[in-house]
């Protein structure tokens, strides 16, 4: 079988090798090509969505990559060129598109469909399941009119970001849904939005492979530290982080050394020189931690590569998703492999992936009350704390197992085939 993916990013080991920048994120898609790779009856490629001065077309490890190099100037007859380009190139039995945020994925399906070759498109998120959550549950309305400078600007500029940058993608994403023959999840919640949408399309479960650190990496008692809490993004208020921070004050009372690790860049910082649409978010937060005197204690760590995030989380106390939507959350599924205690919001797909008070304990994403509690439940109970990381961990290991969801996605592909 020759089957094409189409990604949203440029993995590492590809930027690595036509010396361009990548992020950090997506290294799901190295562990699957690899996994996959050891079929023998299995030829992979994959097309990588990038900049458009960005030209490739190279082999690494066994896998072809293609670049896929546009900007918001570029028009759909031109990406669908370009996609049809690899398509003739490469010749593949089966095309798999990963994500539907971006334009390059409804050209794909498009040209796939032309050329009557079965298509099918994997969910990441569901951009029209997280609209209504785009500005993290803040009260956009009471910001708006408050007495504060910071807090009006970030209001009216989170509002901009969600109706003038997110809103117009809603469309392209409902239409490659509704058009979808074959659609592969891994929740209830992404199942639900794609039946709402498509309830005619053939569905298929299949779970992420995760990056490969944190299947060697263990969380241990022992060598963590106290009361330290980490976050797996704090950028976008979709992330929902400004609740972990409200729960600080009433942590800080009976914990005063608590620390709180947000992985990636400061959103405030000095001398920001940024665009004025990115800043909104960041003021926020930055008056927020000032208003309630927990600065000192909120760190954030800068981009960390896949071993520096399975190494903080088996360093750390507890792990706290805290997003106002989720599919199924990555994080999530590292924490749980890696076996760090775990608070999760009850939102999306995340309920699919563990089981409240036994491998992880949920709370309402905006209730930081409850969420407070639940890590005090952590921090004031060892036992309770390693009889949860035994339990996320072992269910983890199926969840994310390497073998099973490349036989799986294996499997997907033969009975695509076959009707």
């Amino acid at each position: 079988m020759r089957i094409l993916w189409i990604v949203n990013l440029v993995p590492l080991e590809v930027a690595k090798k036509v010396n361009i920048s990548s992020v950090v994120l997506g290294g799901w898609v190295e562990s699957m090509a690899a996994q996959l790779n050891k079929n023998d009856d299995i030829t992979l490629a994959i097309a990588c969505k990038t900049e458009k001065a960005n030209e490739f077309n190279v082999e690494v490890n066994g896998v072809n990559y293609y670049s896929v190099g546009y900007d918001s100037s570029t028009k759909l007859d031109e990406l669908e060129s370009m996609c049809k380009y690899i398509v003739d190139d490469f010749k593949p039995d089966i095309i798999q598109i990963e994500g539907t945020e971006f334009l390059h994925a409804k050209a794909m399906l498009n040209v796939g469909n032309s050329l009557n070759i079965p298509t099918l498109v994997s969910m990441q998120g569901i951009l029209n399941g997280q609209y209504q959550y785009q500005c993290g549950q803040l009260q956009i309305d009471d910001m708006m009119f408050s007495r504060s400078i910071k807090n009006i600007f970030a209001a009216w500029i989170l509002h901009l970001r969600k109706t003038r940058w997110f809103k117009p993608r809603l469309k392209a994403e409902y239409d490659i849904i509704s058009t979808a023959k074959y659609v592969m999840g891994r929740t209830t919640w992404d199942r639900a939005h794609v039946y709402r949408i498509n309830p005619d399309a053939k569905y298929y479960s299949c779970n992420r492979i995760l990056r490969a650190p944190f299947y060697n990496k263990h969380w241990d008692i022992n060598n963590i530290e106290r009361h330290s809490l980490y976050v797996g993004n704090g950028y976008f208020a979709l992330k929902g982080v400004h609740y972990v921070i409200q729960a600080l004050p009433e942590l800080i009372r009976e914990y005063p050394d608590i620390k709180l690790y947000v992985a990636g860049n400061k959103p405030f910082f000095d001398g920001d020189k940024r665009p004025f649409y990115k800043k909104g978010y960041g003021l926020y937060l930055e008056k927020l931690v000032d208003d309630l005197g927990v600065r000192e204690h909120v760190i954030f760590t800068g981009p960390l590569s896949a071993d520096e995030v399975a190494d903080k989380l088996s360093k750390v106390h507890a792990y706290v998703l805290c997003s106002a939507i989720e599919n199924s959350p990555n994080t999530l599924g590292e924490a749980m492999l890696i076996g760090t205690p775990s608070v999760s919001a009850y939102v999306g797909g995340a309920s699919d992936m563990a089981t409240d008070g036994f491998e992880t304990l949920f709370y309402r994403n905006d209730d930081p009350a409850l969420l407070a509690w639940n890590i005090k439940k952590i921090f004031d109970d060892d036992e309770f704390a390693l009889e949860m990381s035994r339990k996320a961990h072992k269910r983890a290991e199926i969840t994310h197992s390497e073998k099973i969801n490349s036989d799986k996605l294996h499997n997907i592909y033969f009975d695509i085939l076959i009707k």
